[in-house]
């Protein structure tokens, strides 16, 4: 992907720190892809975080299929860091479809704060009123405290011990649609990249993996993972060597 991945915008920054729009649209594209997945059959998602989401060549962002699973898997490894994993994970080492709105609650924190904050110390923050404290300081200004709140509830509730507590990936979508701001703007304009629709034109000869991403077909993309052997615990180093892999947030 020509524009990386959302953990180099949010944490690692050279040029220009992601905008409080960006930051919506990027919730919203994430949550609405999560959304088709599910009504595909594929509710389960291991180990959502910053480094499978990037941005194309015209700075939308896109979430890498690599994530995506048939079914729960007993024994497998969720992440490096427990603080970020679903409780329900560590007890049960099974992925449930609460436990991809738990994930999508961390990287909200994310978006919120331009750093990876840990869960438990985040909702101590909220716990305590001192919301503000979570926000990325390059943010000022930018964004009214009723769209703050909003974003920080939105969080805790995915954040949920319980996971029955948590919504739904629909109702994620119905919450994020109305904070949209500045949506006549390109993403790459928010971003501040080079728009690429020349590349973008060129011809390309599709492989069958290649196809069935075009396609948006998810049990094929499955099906071809499988045949050619990749396990989902490979690590990030192996997923962003094969970025042509991935499903569109949105068309």
């Amino acid at each position: 992907m020509p524009n990386e991945t959302l953990s180099k915008h949010l944490f690692h920054w050279e040029n220009q720190h992601m905008k409080w729009p960006m930051r919506l649209r990027v919730a919203l594209y994430l949550a609405q892809a999560l959304e088709y997945c599910s009504s595909r059959g594929r509710a389960l998602y291991h180990d959502l975080n910053a480094y499978r989401i990037l941005f194309d060549q015209d700075g939308n962002p896109r979430l890498s299929s690599f994530g995506l699973m048939k079914n729960s898997r007993d024994g497998k490894s969720y992440s490096t860091n427990l603080a970020f994993t679903p409780p329900e994970y560590l007890r049960t080492g099974r992925v449930i479809p609460e436990s991809v709105v738990y994930s999508f609650g961390t990287l909200l924190l994310d978006l919120l704060s331009g750093k990876h904050i840990p869960p438990s110390h985040a909702l101590d923050l909220i716990r305590g009123k001192n919301f503000l404290m979570l926000m990325d300081s390059c943010l000022e200004g930018q964004f009214s405290n009723d769209d703050g709140t909003e974003l920080v509830r939105l969080a805790s509730r995915c954040l949920q011990y319980e996971p029955r507590e948590r919504p739904n990936v629909k109702s994620l979508v119905t919450a994020l649609s109305p904070l949209q701001k500045e949506t006549e703007v390109p993403s790459h304009v928010l971003m501040g990249i080079p728009h690429g629709m020349a590349s973008s034109k060129q011809t390309m000869v599709l492989t069958p993996l290649g196809e069935a991403c075009s396609r948006m077909d998810l049990t094929a993309i499955h099906e071809i993972l499988e045949k050619i052997g990749y396990k989902d615990d490979e690590g990030i180093a192996n997923e962003v060597s094969n970025l042509y892999i991935l499903y569109c947030f949105k068309s």
